[in-house]
Order: structure tokens, then sequence, then C-alpha cells
């Protein structure tokens, strides 16, 4: 019967001892979230057994509302994973890239990780390449990680 319990409790002392990675998501519309969602879902499918996470979400449109954004950054600051998903026809907007000034000044050397998920087909000279070369430069300034995925 002892044998039993130590298992239990060395089973437990491995659940505890997973690394837990704060996700925060945030995504231009709906196709870009789901694109966004997927993509985390696979990532917690390939580490789960070693890994917990949680995840927030948040759309461009939120964070258009001041008291809102203001949360977003918080919770971004205290993120492991920041995903960024845009399709960026237009470009980064002028309130995220505020919001990623403001978000970026927060998480200097923190050793966090910036993911950006664009649409391949807009990334060779159009907006998405400088919308990518904008966070890589985010990343480099801040020495954080960066990441960046194109999707067709």
């Amino acid at each position: 019967m002892e044998l039993l319990s130590e298992a239990k409790i060395e089973w437990t002392l491995d659940l505890d001892d997973k690394s837990k990675f704060n996700v925060v998501v945030i995504y231009e519309d709906g196709p870009a979230g789901r694109r966004a969602k997927h993509f985390y879902d696979k990532l917690v499918h390939e580490l789960e057994d070693e890994c917990a996470f949680s995840l927030q979400l948040w759309s461009f449109q939120v964070l258009a509302i001041p008291e809102l954004r203001e949360s977003a950054i918080e919770s971004a600051a205290q993120a492991d994973f920041v995903i960024l998903s845009l399709h960026g026809k237009a470009g980064l907007p002028v309130d995220i890239r505020e919001w990623i000034e403001t978000w970026s000044k927060l998480i200097i050397g923190k050793g966090s990780a910036l993911i950006a998920l664009v649409d391949k087909s807009t990334t060779r000279g159009g907006t998405n390449a400088s919308a990518l070369n904008y966070l890589k430069g985010i990343a480099k300034r801040t020495e954080v990680d960066f990441f960046g995925h194109t999707f067709f």
C-alpha cells in the first residue's frame, strides 16, 4: 500500500513541475483569429505532456477601446508568447502600432517571444513585408525572440 501512495506523490509532483506558459493572441479579424487559435492548438498539442498553457485573445477592434487596450498591454507584458495574426493588406493600423510600442517598452529583456502569423500572398514587397520588418525591429530592440510564419 505504501508503494501506491509514493507513486501518486511522484506523479503529482511531476504535474506541478510542468513549465507554465502564458500566451496572448492579438488578431486582426475572425479568420486571422482562427488561424492564430489553430497555431496555438498545434503548439499545445505538441507540448501538452511537458507544459501547461493559458490563453488570452484580443482583437484589433477591442484594442481600439482605451480601457481594454490597457488590460491587453498588461496581459501581453506578462505573457511568455505574444502571437500577432494579421492579413495586413493595409499594413498595421496606427492604433495597433501604438499598442505594440507601449507593450514593447514593458518587455525589454524579459525573455518572451513574439510570433507573427501573416498571409503569404502579400508578403513580397507588400505591406506585410514592412509589417514583418517592423515586428522584427521591435523584437530586436526589446531583446525578445521573433518567429515569423506565413500562410497561404
